[in-house]
């Protein structure tokens, strides 16, 4: 039984910290990218501001699929 109780607590370690690493993901990649993005945009550099906001929705879009990962690992399905 506490073998058992140890394989759930260590899924749910390893999902915890999935999910939080997804969520610094997405943070980064809205606050650098689209920040950047929009320094840029204001400076009159659009197409740089075009690379950092692709950039920060590409980052954002990896940080949900990883929080997605940590999720199923935490409910307990396999991921």
């Amino acid at each position: 039984m506490t073998d058992a109780a140890d394989e759930q607590a260590e899924r749910f370690k390893k999902g915890q910290r999935q999910f939080m690493i997804g969520a610094g993901l997405v943070m980064f990649g809205m606050i650098f990218g689209g920040g950047l993005a929009m320094v840029f945009y204001f400076l009159g550099q659009r197409t740089p501001g075009m690379f950092a906001g692709i950039a920060g929705a590409a980052v954002v879009l990896v940080g949900i699929f990883i929080q997605g990962a940590g999720a199923r690992a935490i409910k307990g399905k396999s991921p």
